[in-house]
């Protein structure tokens, strides 16, 4: 915390905050801040001028390394592959899902 002349209490950065520049110049925060917002109010920025962008919006999500699904996305018990289990032939996790259901009812009504 430091005090301003005013009598103010504000949070201060160890070191000024600057931006570096293309170029490799630095400058103030401040002064970036106070170029971004001339005149007082924000400037608008053109979808086309985005640099690094998606080139649709919203973006396209898919299921390969350069279009991997969203991380709240979920996949489908159908669609997951798997691993048949011991004498089972399913090749999805739902299919595994059903064969031990199938199991596990045999096997209580064996027991009944």
């Amino acid at each position: 915390m430091i005090d301003t002349p005013d009598g103010e209490h504000r949070n201060a950065l160890a070191a000024p905050a600057v931006v570096v520049t293309e170029d490799g110049t630095r400058q103030p925060l401040s002064t970036v801040l106070a170029e971004l917002v001339a005149g007082g109010e924000a400037q608008p920025v053109a979808w086309a001028d985005i640099t690094g962008r998606p080139a649709t919006y919203p973006p396209t999500i898919g299921t390969t390394a350069a279009t991997a699904a969203a991380g709240n996305h979920t996949h489908a018990a159908a669609a997951v592959t798997a691993t048949a289990v011991g004498g089972g032939t399913a090749t999805t996790v739902q299919g595994v899902l059903t064969e031990l259901a199938a199991r596990i009812a045999a096997l209580e009504g064996a027991a009944a």
